[in-house]
């Protein structure tokens, strides 16, 4: 796989994912599909410090924080979605997990 076909992978798995998780909801009231794309890129750039659910939490709270604000996004909040970016990514084989 080329690396530019790895990043548009990745991209798609973490779109799919965030746009699904749609923390304001505003694609369910009708925002443009590109709507999380900025918070998506940002995603999608820090993957390699993604290698554990945990890693993949902090990343999206990371982001989320810095676009938006602290609350509703810290490492807690972003739990569940953190738990799904990683095991999307682990089961494409996009990411090296962390040893134990």
């Amino acid at each position: 796989m080329t690396i530019r076909a790895r990043d548009k992978q990745v991209f798609l798995i973490v779109r799919k994912l965030i746009h699904d998780w749609d923390p304001y909801r505003l694609l369910e009231i009708g925002a443009p599909e590109d709507e999380w794309d900025r918070e998506i890129l940002g995603i999608a750039g820090c993957v390699n410090r993604i290698g554990n659910p945990a890693g993949a939490a902090k990343v999206i709270s990371e982001i989320f924080t810095e676009a938006f604000q602290p609350e509703g996004f810290g490492q807690a909040d972003c739990a569940e979605i953190g738990t799904k970016l990683f095991t999307a990514l682990n089961d494409a084989g996009l990411i090296q997990t962390a040893k134990p």
